[in-house]
């Protein structure tokens, strides 16, 4: 049974809104985690590179195996998807949050490369599983016909994040260091009690339990997203995954570290190219957030697709000209113009946010999202390690210019993936 829209318009007191926020926070307080990193990336590879023995000549290969190892964990996070099915969003979303505020703080006390890549792990294995979780539980927990504002306002958390990890690399990174930065990742912690003992399961779950007998198979809910009905939609959203990924590991997380060494080159004093890079920071960020926004509404115009597409264009355009001729024309303003466009780009991301949940029936949910957005990921980390590699050869800028080849590929297979425009989230009961 698919459920769909009225004509009157349900209220915003129908919305469970205590739910949302512990989703919302969650998604802000990782976005907050994992973009940290961004502003001390380089920082702390020059300085647990010579603590591990390694020259410094291999620094923008550590520099993407770091991701690569990050990615990883992030990919293994789709054993959560499952476990989300079976024993609540909340419950899984509280577990996600710890993993990624303990492996955070542990990466800011790591004393070499190898000990980071080990944390590094952890928190991908954390924030991997964020995402999914709530974003399952707040398309759950919106009316129908507010549904997809809801999702969009769900994914600008992140972005929030990222915004409020810039204001912490200009005012506090001159101050306590890469090392101080990553352990402001302990902030999570605090509110997983928020979470766990505040927050109900959405409605939506509970029903699909009391139809599954009172409990709902964890194997039979992955096994489901594999099956005929829903192969192909799985398979080809995390290929289109894959380049978005890329979009935001290859080029939006590494702008702070372009314009440090854009600014190096130029002789800019090093207090100052920090404020630039989280000044570059925010400008990105702020335009994700006006992206997530103003997603619901190109997506209930144009449709899923078509949205998705618009902002692949926008990450395609952007990360070849930034990388690729910005970077060596050592234009910082140039570089800023052009982060406006790679930042509303970079609301890619939302459009899975509304899109995914439509594409499962609730018993599978969380499967079906956790798969899509972490399965991939192990592909992304390949070509992070082949980034790496290919940086050494023909240069930073270059090498992450490529990665937008990427974006093109993919946009023929999003016309593969269902348009659900107009229509609600399934509800059927999984067969076999």
């Amino acid at each position: 049974m698919t459920v769909t829209g009225t004509h009157v318009r349900s209220s915003w007191r129908g919305v469970a809104w205590g739910a949302f926020f512990a989703s919302w926070g969650g998604w802000l307080l990782d976005g907050f985690t994992a973009s940290v990193y961004a502003f001390v990336a380089l920082p702390a590879t020059q300085y647990l590179l010579p603590a591990s023995h390694i020259p410094l000549k291999y620094e923008s290969f550590f520099l993407a195996a770091f991701f690569s190892v990050f990615l990883i964990g992030w990919g293994t996070a789709f054993i959560f998807g499952p476990l989300g099915d079976r024993y609540g969003r909340f419950r899984v979303l509280a577990i996600s949050i710890a993993l990624y505020g303990v492996g955070s703080v542990l990466s800011g006390l790591s004393t070499n490369a190898y000990e980071f890549m080990a944390f590094r792990f952890i928190t991908g294995l954390g924030i991997g599983a964020e995402w999914f979780v709530g974003g399952t539980s707040v398309a759950e927990i919106f009316p129908e016909d507010r549904r997809v504002f809801g999702a969009g306002l769900f994914h600008s958390g992140y972005y929030f994040g990222y915004f409020f990890a810039a204001l912490a690399a200009l005012f506090l990174q001159s101050i306590i260091g890469f090392r101080g930065m990553l352990i402001l990742g302990v902030i999570p912690v605090a509110f997983i009690m928020y979470i766990r003992y505040t927050t109900k399961e959405p409605e939506r779950w509970e029903r699909a339990r009391e139809r599954m007998g009172g409990n709902i198979s964890s194997w039979k809910a992955f096994r489901s997203i594999f099956s005929r009905e829903y192969l192909r939609v799985t398979v080809v959203s995390s290929v289109v995954m894959v380049a978005v990924i890329l979009g935001l590991w290859s080029g939006t997380v590494y702008v702070p570290t372009a314009i440090e060494k854009m600014a190096a080159i130029d002789g800019i004093a090093k207090t100052q190219f920090l404020r630039l890079s989280a000044l570059g920071g925010a400008v990105t960020s702020t335009l994700t957030i006006v992206g997530c926004i103003l997603m619901p509404l190109m997506a209930e115009r144009v449709g899923r697709r078509i949205t998705l597409i618009v902002f692949l264009a926008c990450m395609a355009v952007s990360v070849y000209v930034i990388y690729g001729i910005v970077y060596y024309l050592h234009s910082l303003t140039d570089m800023f113009a052009l982060l406006v466009l790679l930042g509303f780009g970079g609301a890619d991301f939302s459009v899975f946010s509304l899109w995914l949940p439509e594409l499962y029936p609730t018993e599978a949910r969380s499967s079906g999202f956790g798969a899509v957005t972490t399965l991939g990921r192990y592909f992304a980390a390949g070509f992070e390690f082949l980034i790496g590699i290919i940086t050494l050869a023909v240069g930073f800028g270059h090498g992450i210019a490529y990665t937008a080849i990427a974006f093109v590929a993919v946009m023929p297979l999003v016309f593969l993936i269902r348009e659900t425009r107009g229509k609600g989230l399934r509800e059927e009961v999984l067969r076999g």
